[in-house]
């Protein structure tokens, strides 16, 4: 299905941060899929790479809702400057739509580096409404001491747009597929900028916020991740998992695979077993 074939809209939610529906052509609809993009990127990037997988839901029959967390993509904001604690309020505010307007339809979360912070954090918050939730290389930061956990804090009220030294990553590391390397470095609505101070201590926040709900974390959960992913750290991943109260859960570890599961090398492989695991638990 080419992108200029989808059923596609859009809507501000209440902060005025952008999101996107994509509805198939025909129903019956299977269930609603509320994807979260990552860092630097936004929602439709999904529709060309990510293996199209917006195109191969919505084909399958899924509604798909979508935000461009703020600073990225359709939202308002400085680029790439964004306070994780209100992206959870926004993921939240579009999963309460996408069930009332589609009140008996299942919901599964699918979210992706930051998305899958975001997307944990979301569920940690408010797990109502919540069929299944998929993770891929999700940014799963670990702690940090007390008195570096407390200057990122005090850089961040003070200056909290710039950036986190060190914390930038290759695009190689994205994947190892050229040709969406060659893609993200020519798309315009994308930056390959360090994460703000107000994002890392933001982030460590939400990151709090899940640890102390994992024992409360029955939603059944996957979550894929490359051993090669030089952004975000596979072993929190495998942590998490085994941390989390849910008696239905999968970690996946894909063996030098990079931070973009789903057009790295096993793209392929990688789209059948997300495509499988939502349709098996709707």
């Amino acid at each position: 299905m080419a992108s200029q074939d989808l059923n596609h809209g859009t809507i501000k939610l209440s902060r005025g941060t952008a999101a996107h529906i994509w509805r198939p052509q025909q129903s019956p609809y299977k269930a609603i899929v509320v994807l979260q993009h990552g860092y630097a990127e936004y929602a439709e990037r999904y529709i060309t790479s990510h293996h199209n997988i917006i195109n191969h839901l919505v084909s399958a029959n899924y509604i798909v809702y979508a935000m461009d967390m703020w600073g990225h993509g359709s939202s308002p904001g400085t680029r790439g400057i964004v306070h994780i604690g209100k992206a959870i309020q926004d993921h939240q505010e579009l999963r309460r739509l996408a069930h009332d307007q589609n009140p008996n339809l299942p919901i599964i979360l699918f979210g992706h580096s930051l998305g899958g912070l975001v997307t944990a954090g979301s569920t940690t918050a408010d797990p109502t409404h919540i069929k299944s939730v998929l993770l891929t290389g999700p940014a799963l930061v670990e702690p940090l001491p007390y008195a570096a956990r407390l200057a990122v804090g005090v850089i961040s009220r003070v200056i909290p747009k710039w950036s986190v030294p060190g914390r930038k990553g290759a695009l190689e590391g994205l994947t190892r597929d050229t040709s969406e390397i060659a893609k993200f470095r020519d798309d315009l609505l994308v930056h390959n900028d360090a994460i703000s101070f107000l994002l890392a201590a933001t982030a460590l926040d939400a990151m709090q916020g899940i640890a102390a709900g994992m024992g409360e974390w029955t939603v059944p959960t996957m979550v894929l991740h490359g051993n090669m992913d030089s952004y975000c750290d596979w072993k929190a991943s495998e942590k998490f998992v085994k941390g989390i109260r849910s008696e239905d859960k999968t970690f996946g570890v894909y063996e030098e695979g990079r931070h973009e599961l789903l057009h790295d090398l096993e793209g392929d492989a990688v789209l059948e077993r997300v495509l499988g695991w939502i349709g098996g638990h709707i």
